[in-house]
């Protein structure tokens, strides 16, 4: 199946034995990029795993990174990008510095502006249900420089599509996976998202 770089899935609570089979299943149903978080369990194990397995075949990111010391460790540990929750600059800069991709998360006009001025390869407007759905666009004009949108934070199966008439990307959080899910619950959560996105 076809990748689809507009669905980021996000793995939050995920663990090592997990990670290799729900990523197969996320792979074969078109979805490429994923993120796992740092507040998973052995978070890191799981992404040595999933990159010793795919390979190449997976854009891997670290989510929830909130200090240099997650940062360290997402680089040893094989991630292509990292998302932050937040609007952290210094970090911001460091990662781009390690030659990774960055996803920040913002939320004002300000910290777009600040994220963007720091070299953020995306703007992750979090939570975004909690705005108009054309927000990008309304903040787009006056940026000096094109920035993608990511929208994180009330992203649901039966609302993505909403969301990317308007934004570059999503993030699915639990609509795509919980912890301890079964691997064909992923499944049919993928299929769904596939009629829906019809």
């Amino acid at each position: 199946m076809k990748d689809n770089p507009q669905i980021i899935a996000i793995l939050r609570g995920i663990t090592p034995d997990e990670a290799v089979p729900h990523i197969a299943c996320l792979l074969e149903h078109g979805i490429n990029r994923v993120e796992i978080t740092t507040n998973s369990p052995d978070w890191e194990a799981s992404l040595h795993r999933v990159r010793q397995r795919f390979g190449a075949d997976i854009q891997l990111g670290v989510g929830t990174v909130t200090s240099g010391d997650h940062l360290r460790r997402s680089v040893a540990a094989g991630a292509d990008f990292i998302l932050t929750p937040n609007l952290n600059p210094q970090l911001i800069t460091q990662s781009k510095e390690q030659g990774l991709f960055v996803c920040a998360g913002v939320f004002t006009p300000g910290e777009i502006f600040t994220a963007v001025d720091s070299g953020a390869d995306v703007v992750k407007i979090f939570p975004a249900c909690a705005l108009p759905r054309n927000y990008p666009q309304l903040i787009k004009g006056p940026l000096s420089q094109p920035v993608s949108f990511s929208a994180v934070g009330g992203v649901e199966i039966d609302n993505a599509a909403e969301f990317l008439h308007y934004y570059d990307s999503v993030g699915l959080g639990s609509a795509l996976y919980k912890p301890g899910q079964r691997v064909a619950d992923t499944a049919a959560r993928c299929e769904r998202l596939r009629q829906h996105r019809q």
